[in-house]
């Protein structure tokens, strides 16, 4: 077991046995980078969604695509980022924790919306027709008005922009649940749940905060707006951090993991197969209806099981070859950073050129991985580029290596 060499229990003034980046854990972010990556290539040819750069072309495959990995894929990397943060917060102060957010996410943030989003703007409006000159002449209007009436927008970098707030807006928390009483609560919090049956107390309240967000805020089309579910992501990353703080969570999902698989599974198969007729966004049900809470409720608990089968699954299978998953985890951010506004750029090219389904989803996926992969590269052994990018110089990269 992936697990084993953790101590069966903290005392309450511990520190936890492992402080470093943990395989599974990286491996989880590559193969959710690219996840996100097919999401994104597919998104051109999504019947269900008006993305950037949208082909005449559209299959209901590719939809379903992005219909599977929509309720689970953005919350998966919010949850991995709960479980780093309790590491980073083993590693160092609040003010240098602060310091390195700081670095970390928001120069990434401002480098990237000065310069990876415009370009994705400017393509937008020229293939729609609403902008007609060059890009030089297009950046000064990215600042008019906020996107999508406007220009300015976050983009795919709104991730980021979530991942920041709650890195820095839960510091208090995340600093209690590290003390003696907050390591009991999370024990207490954690019994029942590592008790049999303690799979439901793992995913009800995911789905009690999906329905009342129905019933607070009707009318909000998640699947058109975004094919993340925002509302589940800030629970996400407060469990990450609880997951890997209290011993008792961890043992409960070892334990269910692989019941919640095959929920999962269930669960997305019998979304998939509600979703394939007609068009889907005329489909869904009525503002604070019985069925709405029914789809909500359900699309929530498929998530919870997906996060709960993926990092189970993750821990018994996926903690080896620590030093390969290190070098390709600290690939992740960059990859997430630079993947979009490629994406967007070779989709431009293949719906102008006109290629159909096939050979443009071909076309979009091969180039825009080769790109983006050989940027990474660029990037990784740039000194000058890594700290724009949320890594640290080589040598303090080294440093943290086994």
């Amino acid at each position: 077991m992936a697990t084993a060499a953790m101590p069966a229990r903290l005392p309450p003034d511990a520190t936890p046995a492992v402080t470093q980046r943990r395989a599974d854990v990286e491996w989880l972010k590559v193969v959710g980078a690219l996840l996100v990556f097919l999401v994104h290539a597919a998104e051109p040819f999504n019947p269900w969604d008006s993305w950037h750069i949208a082909s005449p072309e559209r299959t209901k495959w590719l939809g379903e695509v992005v219909l599977f990995l929509a309720p689970w894929i953005m919350p998966l990397f919010m949850m991995l980022a709960g479980e780093s943060t309790w590491y980073a917060l083993a590693r160092r102060s609040s003010r240098a924790y602060v310091r390195d957010r700081l670095m970390r996410l928001a120069l990434p943030l401002v480098a990237g919306l000065l310069v990876l989003v415009p370009p994705q703007v400017y393509l937008e409006r020229r293939l729609k027709g609403q902008f007609d000159g060059s890009f030089l002449e297009f950046y000064p209007h990215f600042f008019d008005g906020l996107y999508p009436r406007g220009n300015f927008g976050w983009h795919h970098l709104w991730f980021v922009v979530f991942l920041l707030v709650f890195s820095l807006a839960t510091l208090p928390l995340l600093q209690w649940l590290r003390t003696p009483t907050g390591r009991r609560t999370m024990a207490r919090l954690a019994a029942p749940c590592d008790a049999p049956g303690g799979l439901i107390w793992l995913v009800l309240p995911y789905v009690a905060i999906r329905i009342a967000i129905e019933v607070v805020f009707p009318g909000t089309p998640p699947l058109s707006a975004d094919w993340s579910d925002r509302a589940l992501l800030l629970p996400a990353f407060v469990f990450g951090f609880a997951l890997a703080g209290e011993e008792g969570f961890r043992r409960a999902l070892d334990r269910c993991w692989q019941a919640a698989l095959v929920l999962a599974l269930a669960t997305s198969a019998t979304l998939a197969v509600w979703g394939w007729p007609g068009y889907l966004l005329d489909r869904l049900p009525q503002p604070n209806s019985p069925a709405g809470a029914l789809l909500w409720g359900g699309y929530a608990f498929g998530a919870a099981c997906w996060l709960l089968a993926l990092l189970g699954g993750a821990r018994r299978h996926l903690d080896v070859h620590r030093a390969a998953a290190l070098r390709l985890g600290e690939l992740v951010f960059p990859f997430y950073v630079l993947h979009q506004p490629i994406i967007v750029g070779f989709a431009y090219v293949a719906v102008r050129a006109g290629l159909g389904i096939v050979p443009g989803f071909a076309f979009i996926t091969a180039a825009s991985l080769a790109a983006t992969l050989a940027l990474c590269a660029l990037v990784a052994s740039s000194d000058l580029l890594r700290p724009m990018f949320g890594l640290k110089p080589r040598s303090a990269a080294a440093a943290r290596q086994p």
